[in-house]
């Protein structure tokens, strides 16, 4: 009886990495799809390396296929998709950081105790 559980639950996991396939990795979509519970999901997670390590091969793939369809927006003069990856991707370039505030007026707070802080908090309140 024990053995045959254990198939049920293999058979399971197939049919949830599946519905993760067609969800794109989406895990609330894909559980629905194959009947599964989210804590289940998260519990198989957990617990089979092999079933982590192939839905994390997954969401790879939907993450290929994302980019993928950013790129072929991008190479339409897709306005939005080119600012989203410059502000993503062009970080180091300066795209995607705010110009307009200077750091000078942020204080350096490490260095205080909780009563200074609790001090500048109920100052600024």
């Amino acid at each position: 009886m024990i053995k045959q559980n254990r198939l049920s639950t293999k058979f399971k996991k197939k049919i949830l990495l599946k519905a993760l396939e067609k969800s794109l990795a989406v895990v609330s979509s894909a559980c629905k799809m194959a009947n599964v519970n989210r804590q289940t999901f998260y519990n198989w997670l957990k617990s089979d390396l092999q079933f982590r390590e192939a839905y994390e091969e997954i969401k790879e793939i939907s993450l290929d296929f994302a980019e993928t369809s950013l790129f072929q927006q991008i190479g339409e003069y897709n306005t939005t998709a080119t600012i989203f990856y410059l502000k993503t991707k062009g970080r180091h370039r300066g795209y995607g950081q705010n110009n307009y505030t200077t750091n000078k007026n942020i204080m350096n707070l490490d260095h205080l105790t909780n009563e200074e802080l609790m001090s500048i908090i109920n100052n600024k309140n």
